[in-house]
């Protein structure tokens, strides 16, 4: 085959393959994509280049000096200062950084296609350049006094502030009541799933679905009904397809049910999806109902939600679960990627499996209520599943299964919010005029006189966490105490055997004096020595000497037990981890040691500076692992909090700052000197 006919087959093949990847691509990358492309090629067509709208980075950059960052916006910002003119206004450097990678993307077009050979332009001039824009951007808000507290803590809504959005909705029920509700389950779903707004946008009933773990039954369920995204979608589905003309789903073909929106428009089509300006304006007139300033709107939930699962100690793993944060195909594939620590911190539960109760789901509604909302719902109960004769559809059991349980949302929920907020237009419904409702209600209402209380099994687990680190301090000290004993007990035997043999050595040696004294074989030697010079004459002293045969056996024996010294018990020669990388795995070494090897801490009570003595690289690494040590009882005595709360607020920071366990050391020794 020709070379040349080859080449073109596969650059047909290219182009083929680049089109249809194009085309699959999701509709806003197109939006966002194509009219920056186009605002380039009628930039290279008006500049008549040899090459026309080839990408390069010269092109790139006289591009976006002369038509991107040197004219006004189109459109003044919101964000923008009042008292900043439109002449004045200019892209943001992250705007910026949208026209490079759009006109990357068309240059990889090209490219695919054989018609650039170029490097690609997003090199190093058009990285430095976006980074002078960012500084740019930067000495423009600090001369026009920008708001420094957009996008901080500041920028969203407390809990109790979201209680009062959610309230609000609910008390205005009254008119417009399907946009009210429609508004409270879109920013449900945001806080408590952490979903983007564009997602809940474009879900479908489809989506849903209710699955149960036995240890963390019901746990997505709040405490408060008023917060309950399940009651909140519960109400909002029961006003769609009992109160207004939209029917309720057809199960028995997928295509007759996929399409239909979660969050729909008011009007039109089911399967049309509501736009984002609407979405942003009942996001904007709930905020203003409880008089809430955000610079976010359709995305607050996603962040908001996020901010307030750390304040309440959440761990940033779980979180990263719940907002699918660079999620793991592992996660995605193969495991559930529901973080339930995550779930039952928000829901308003403690954090701890089965510690959790809702005292209205305690109450099962009698079938004659349960039948009356969405009866067509009890048409397809057993209608799906693995069975021969059932439908095998999982999605179609899902939803269903999800219905069936909303429906008992919505009988044991509206108990408390008909009495807060009675003028709601949901309460029109039928099952609330039925006379089975009035005595479930009144079981209901007396069940919650009588005040959610945690049961014995859930005090237990509650307390499991201080009873384990209670235990494990006992523990240490026991072990700390059995190992003092031990030593007492054979410095004791030690010294119990020396008495002995001294008592033995001592009781030959009188054996033997009694023999030398009864045999005559000691002898006595009296001499006279020099008298001293003195002008006192005394009498001469005498000197005795005695030789005693056998007696150097009994005083060597006597002077040996009084001279031998105690033997000194000599410190372990422990080694710290260095497979440590984490202020938490350093703070169990520290205090409980690992894999059954001693702590620190204990270490440092029994020997001191010993057992790490002359070793001067474990003397550097103790020294340096101390600074973190240092810092959490710092944190600690300063917040006064526990020691262990403290570690895992070291723990975050580190996380934060995306350092290594010595680095975070390390700076930290530094700012304990500059402060010194």
């Amino acid at each position: 085959m020709d070379i040349h006919i080859a080449n073109a087959e596969i650059r047909a093949d290219a182009r083929n393959v680049l089109a249809s990847t194009r085309a699959a691509r999701p509709k806003n990358t197109t939006l966002a994509y194509e009219p920056k492309q186009r605002e380039f090629k009628a930039f290279c067509e008006r500049k008549q280049y040899h090459d026309a709208d080839t990408v390069t980075e010269d092109k790139l950059l006289l591009f976006l000096v002369e038509e991107v960052t040197s004219r006004p916006l189109k459109v003044k910002s919101r964000k923008a200062a009042d008292d900043v003119l439109h002449e004045e206004t200019r892209l943001s450097w992250r705007s910026v950084r949208g026209y490079v990678t759009a006109l990357t993307d068309l240059y990889r077009a090209q490219k695919a296609m054989g018609m650039n050979s170029h490097q690609s332009p997003r090199e190093d001039n058009v990285r430095e350049y976006l980074r002078s824009l960012q500084r740019r951007d930067a000495q423009l808000d600090r001369e026009q006094f920008a708001d420094k507290g957009r996008d901080t803590l500041l920028d969203g809504y407390t809990e109790d502030e979201f209680e009062g959005v959610c309230r609000e909705l609910w008390a205005r029920g009254g008119a417009l009541p399907e946009c009210h509700l429609r508004t409270l389950v879109d920013l449900l779903l945001g806080h408590y799933m952490l979903t983007r707004g564009s997602d809940r946008r474009s879900a479908e009933i489809s989506n849903l679905f209710t699955f149960e773990f036995k240890e963390t039954i019901g746990a997505l369920r709040h405490k408060n009904p008023l917060v309950c995204m399940l009651s909140g979608l519960a109400f909002y589905l029961l006003y769609r397809w009992d109160l207004t003309d939209e029917p309720f789903p057809d199960f028995s073909e997928r295509s007759a049910w996929y399409g239909i929106r979660l969050i729909k428009r008011t009007s039109g089509d089911r399967q049309e999806p509501l736009s984002y300006t609407s979405q942003r304006e009942w996001v904007a007139k709930a905020f203003e109902y409880v008089g809430i300033s955000s610079s976010k709107k359709t995305h607050i939930g996603h962040a908001a939600g996020a901010k307030t699962a750390e304040l309440k100690g959440v761990s940033e793993e779980q979180i990263r679960r719940a907002g699918r944060w660079s999620q793991e195909q592992m996660v995605g594939c193969y495991l559930n990627s529901l973080p339930r620590e995550f779930m039952r911190t928000m829901a308003g539960h403690p954090s701890q499996a089965g510690c959790f109760e809702i005292r209205r789901a305690s109450l099962t509604p009698p079938d004659a209520l349960l039948s009356q909302i969405w009866p067509e719902l009890d048409i397809w109960k057993g209608q799906f599943g693995p069975h021969v004769d059932q439908i095998n559809d999982l999605a179609a059991t899902g939803a269903t299964n999800l219905l069936f349980y909303l429906r008992e949302v919505i009988l044991q929920d509206s108990v408390v919010l008909r009495q807060l907020f009675p003028d709601n237009a949901v309460w029109t419904h039928s099952v609330f005029q039925h006379e089975a409702y009035s005595s479930f209600a009144k079981q209901v209402t007396t069940c919650l006189d009588e005040g959610e209380s945690p049961t014995q099994l859930s005090a237990l687990y509650q307390a499991m966490p201080l009873l384990m680190d209670h235990l494990k301090a006992m523990d240490a000290r026991g072990a700390l105490r059995a190992a003092r004993s031990e030593q007492q007990a054979a410095r004791s035997e030690q010294q119990a055997a020396e008495v002995k043999a001294l008592v033995s050595s001592i009781a030959e040696s009188q054996s033997e004096q009694l023999r030398l004294l009864t045999s005559g074989s000691l002898m006595f030697r009296l001499e006279a020595l020099p008298a001293a010079t003195s002008t006192q004459q005394l009498p001469p002293p005498l000197s005795l000497s005695f030789s005693l045969a056998g007696s150097s056996q009994y005083v060597s024996a006597c002077a040996n037990g009084a001279a031998s010294p105690e033997p000194e018990p000599q410190p372990p020669s422990y080694r710290m981890s260095r497979g440590v990388k984490t202020v938490d795995c350093l703070w169990r070494e520290w205090t409980v040691g690992l894999g059954g090897g001693p702590s620190i801490q204990a270490l440092d009570i029994k020997w001191g500076s010993r057992w790490r003595a002359g070793r001067r690289s474990e003397l550097q690494w103790y020294s340096l692992r101390l600074e973190a040590i240092k810092e959490i009882r710092r944190i600690a005595q300063a917040q006064r909090t526990s020691e262990e709360a403290a570690m895992w607020q070291l723990n975050m920071q580190q996380q934060n700052m995306g350092c290594s366990l010595d680095q975070l050391c390390k700076r930290l020794r530094a700012s304990r000197k500059a402060k010194n």
